[in-house]
């Protein structure tokens, strides 16, 4: 028995390519879309909140988190008001350069920033304590919020 040679006639060709380039373009990798304020406010609270978190490892938090979900919401609201846009914030933004930043607000420095996100996450944690001081003789409280304090960066403008 012979086997013929197969040979594609140069109209299926082309039909065969640009199916294929088709398909790549559809199931390529998409094209980096601008983030929205809202989604950088949930960004840089998710970032705060896993590094304050870490026994969480990055997990999603579930409907019985109920602790964690207020940290999570009274962080975001915190964080809200301190997203600002790259060219209101950055001194010399790039040309084209958008996009979201984090920055103190009402005369605060960002130590005095990092210290209020500090004492959201700690009073989220002790409700019963908000607005008391934390005693300087309550060393395990102390420590806490010390911890949470150090686990607080964000870097801005390029900086």
């Amino acid at each position: 028995m012979q086997i013929k040679s197969l040979s594609i006639k140069p109209v299926s060709r082309l039909s065969i390519i640009c199916t294929i380039a088709i398909a790549l373009l559809l199931l390529g990798p998409n094209p980096a879309k601008a983030e929205s304020r809202s989604q950088a406010v949930d960004r840089l609270t998710d970032f705060l909140f896993y590094k304050v978190n870490p026994q969480l490892n990055n997990r999603k938090l579930q409907t019985g988190d109920r602790e964690y979900i207020r940290q999570w919401e009274r962080l975001r609201e915190a964080i809200d008001p301190r997203v600002k846009s790259t060219q209101e914030v950055c001194f010399r933004p790039a040309p084209g350069e958008t996009g979201w930043e984090f920055t103190p607000i009402n005369g605060e420095t960002y130590d005095q920033t990092y210290d209020r996100l500090a004492d959201t996450i700690f009073y989220s944690r002790h409700p019963q304590r908000t607005g008391q001081p934390i005693p300087k003789n309550d060393k395990i409280s102390t420590s806490e919020w010390s911890a949470i304090r150090r686990y607080m960066f964000i870097s801005n403008c390029g900086l």
